[in-house]
């Protein structure tokens, strides 16, 4: 009888251990690697919000990465396509690829932030939407707004 229950507990402890590497194996990748951030070449001027500057980095990191998808994910709401990201994608993902200047001009409810690529005589800019005041961000991909 001893060793049945000896068994058992061995067992229901060996379950427990297994059971709880789930919570053990979080994935402990920074938001700023796992997002595709960490490897911008970026320098801000103006004063950016948390959320503000975020949304930025996204854009910046979607449009080097030519991701046409994830940069319209990013699209405020109502104010952007997948044919307006692919566009941007087309325009401005060879520039992304070079250091980039973001220059923060704040609002209330709208934010402006002037990008200059390295290399690029044109500057995007680009225009932030926070819907709700609660400084998250979606940008506005389309061209008549």
């Amino acid at each position: 009888m001893r060793r049945a229950y000896g068994a058992v507990g061995l067992m229901g402890a060996a379950v427990l251990v297994l059971g709880g590497c789930d919570a053990l194996n979080t994935d402990k990748t920074p938001d700023r690697v796992r997002n595709g951030t960490s490897e911008l070449d970026l320098t801000v001027t103006g004063r950016p919000t948390p959320g503000s500057l975020s949304i930025t980095e996204q854009v910046l990191a979607r449009l080097k990465a030519r991701d046409a998808d994830g940069l319209a994910d990013l699209a405020a709401e109502d104010k952007g396509s997948q044919g307006d990201a692919k566009r941007w994608v087309t325009r401005w993902g060879k520039a992304a690829q070079h250091p980039v200047t973001a220059h923060f001009l704040l609002g209330e409810k709208e934010s402006t932030v002037d990008v200059r690529f390295t290399g690029e005589r044109a500057a995007l800019s680009l225009l932030l939407r926070d819907n709700g005041y609660d400084d998250e961000y979606g940008v506005v991909l389309s061209e008549n707004d």
